[in-house]
């Protein structure tokens, strides 16, 4: 079986410094798929973006920054009108009822921008049963491939005939697999199938700083994409092919 490798990067749409990051990474490195996620602003870059031909993925957002809807989802907010930014806060408050309007709000602002092309959640929120299910039913809808952690996820996806990677890869997060020789030790073990491993590639500010529990390190990993020796791994080594979510064919 052949290894097939979906590089997905996330996060794209929260901060200006992590957009103008993702696009580098697209245009000057190996990056083919990016997950687009759904605050109540828009990127001023999505154009540009775009210009990348780069495949684009609806990432469902319920931690970070302001929500789409302006009511009606009192147990998904703070009392600035902020998402709950802790994953347990949301857990313990979050109505299911609540957050399928909102994600349905998202992916209908989405699709005045661009055409979801793959489907993901922020902070894994998907591993969240009730987030999970409403995610696959968007992912069902618009016969898209969603990203998937654990057995119990596939078996929902191929239940639905929804496509997913055969494998995901939680490894190049933090230093040192998000360095060179950290990244390439991750592809010379990849598994036979589909790999999705994301990313989180941008460049830093002030605010990239402050917003995010995972700052500085974005820019180690868009060094490492970016990186000539890796473009160059791809080129010689014929045995891991870089794909994008659409050709994943689990469901003809």
């Amino acid at each position: 079986m052949s290894k097939k490798l979906i590089l997905a990067a996330n996060d794209f749409g929260l901060f200006e410094a992590i957009d103008k990051g993702i696009i580098r990474a697209c245009k000057e490195g190996i990056l083919k798929n990016v997950a687009i996620i759904n605050t109540s602003k828009k990127s001023k870059f999505l154009k540009a973006l775009k210009k990348t031909k780069t495949e684009l993925g609806i990432q469902l957002n319920a931690t970070k920054g302001r929500p789409i809807l302006q009511s009606g989802i009192n147990s998904l907010i703070d009392n600035k009108g902020d998402f709950l930014r802790s994953g347990r806060e949301l857990m313990l408050n979050a109505k299911t009822k609540e957050l399928e309007k909102e994600f349905y709000a998202q992916l209908k602002k989405a699709k005045e921008s661009f055409v979801p092309r793959w489907i993901c959640c922020s902070d894994e929120m998907e591993n969240n049963p009730k987030i999970f299910e409403i995610a696959l039913d968007i992912a069902r809808l618009e016969k898209i491939p969603i990203r998937t952690f654990f057995p119990w996820q596939k078996n929902a996806a191929k239940a639905r005939s929804v496509n997913t990677p055969d494998n995901l890869s939680e490894d190049f997060y933090d230093e040192p697999s998000i360095t060179l020789p950290g990244f390439l030790k991750i592809l010379k073990n990849l598994k036979n199938g589909i790999t999705d491993i994301p990313c989180r590639p941008g460049s830093i500010n002030k605010k990239v700083i402050e917003g995010c529990q995972y700052s500085w390190q974005r820019e180690i990993e868009l060094s490492t994409l970016v990186n000539e020796k890796l473009k160059m791994f791809f080129k010689e080594d014929s045995s891991i092919k870089l794909i994008k979510f659409s050709e994943i064919k689990n469901h003809e």
